[in-house]
């Protein structure tokens, strides 16, 4: 059993298991999932290890020898000014480090010089990215998922993107102050850390701009349209047109709250909003009703979905209030719960804007 307690970044970057893990080979996933909870104090060296592997894993856009050298440079300086112990005051300027640390520099220097070798030894063909309308202003890291699972990627502010597979990922090693801004080609995950300044997801010709949620987005260049599902908070979607406009101040597009959905046509450049295939409750389970009924208002129970759901629910509240149901529809979905509803009602419902609209026949 490894002993963790004094792991540092080169011991990260020589452990073959997290090396397998970064790149999303390892049978350890829980174990490396919960590692910092239980070392909380290696964090620094376990994140700047991860993205120093992720890094030296992957192909870069626009980054040339020089930029390579220099980002291995740093590397090597940070690894250099860190040593597990104290210098006394008047410890000669050139005495030698200690054997241990001495080893582990030179452990690091090979790995490093290693990496810079297989990286220029690789066939640099150009990568066919998704037209995307807004150049990057820096060097872009890429991460490509050629596993069959989703792919952590940890970005610069503390966000997380899980890569699903055959799916590309573009981004800076550090954000720009005034924007976070990260490119994608296939299908991911966001579970972006709030910030003051706007995180935005450039896929094909849509943008998907947050402060701080959890969304998925899904933009292949094969498939015909393009979606963003929000899991929880508020994301805005727009066409990357609307943003080319300078006198053009408020960008029309949508605002997509929990369970709601936006799909973009790539043919016409239709953008609508409607509700994903099967919402979740967005209320805890203390704080959401039993959804069993015993001859209660329809309209009392489609009111209880609204907030449990979170999803605009549009109904003539006199018209239901008279028709009453015993049901038990803990276990449905909502989908089943309309149904069911809507039976007892002699109803129909459909999916608008991203709303439902209750109406009776």
């Amino acid at each position: 059993m490894k002993d963790y307690t004094f792991y540092t970044l080169v011991d990260f970057i020589q452990d073959d298991d997290f090396r397998d893990w970064v790149r999303g080979e390892s049978r350890q996933e829980v174990f490396w999932l919960s590692f910092l909870d239980r070392f909380p104090d290696k964090r620094d060296d376990f994140l700047q290890a991860e993205r120093f592997i992720r890094a030296a894993s992957v192909r870069t856009d626009d980054i040339g020898e020089a930029e390579v050298r220099k980002e291995t440079q740093q590397f090597m300086n940070q690894a250099m000014a860190y040593r597990p112990y104290r210098q006394k005051k008047n410890t000669p300027v050139f005495q030698r480090p200690r054997p241990l640390w001495s080893s582990l520099v030179l452990a690091a220097s090979m790995l490093v010089l290693v990496g810079i070798g297989w990286y220029f030894s690789q066939d640099r063909k150009p990568v066919n990215y998704i037209t995307t309308s807004h150049p990057a202003t820096q060097p872009l890291v890429e991460t490509y998922n050629n596993t069959t699972q989703p792919l952590r990627v940890p970005l610069d502010d503390g966000s997380v993107v899980w890569l699903s597979p055959k799916s590309r990922l573009r981004y800076a090693n550090v954000f720009a102050r005034t924007t976070r801004v990260v490119y994608l080609s296939g299908e991911a995950t966001f579970s972006v850390q709030r910030r003051q300044q706007p995180f935005l997801v450039y896929s094909g010709r849509m943008i998907t701009k947050v402060l701080g949620t959890r969304f998925v987005v899904r933009a292949f260049e094969q498939d015909r349209k393009m979606t963003v599902q929000v899991l929880s908070g508020k994301v805005s979607v727009y066409k990357a047109e609307s943003a080319q406009i300078p006198a053009n101040k408020e960008v029309k597009g949508l605002v997509l709250t929990p369970n709601q959905a936006a799909i973009f046509e790539k043919s016409d450049g239709n953008l609508t909003k409607t509700i994903v295939h099967n919402p979740a409750l967005v209320t805890s389970r203390q704080q959401s009703p039993t959804f069993k009924y015993e001859e209660t208002p329809i309209s009392q129970i489609l009111r209880e979905i609204e907030l449990s759901y979170g999803l605009p629910l549009q109904f003539d509240e006199q018209a239901f209030s008279h028709v009453k149901i015993t049901a038990d529809l803990s276990d449905a979905s909502l989908p089943q719960k309309l149904d069911i509803l809507c039976k007892a009602a002699s109803s129909t419902y459909e999916i608008t804007d991203g709303q439902i609209i209750v109406s009776r026949r």
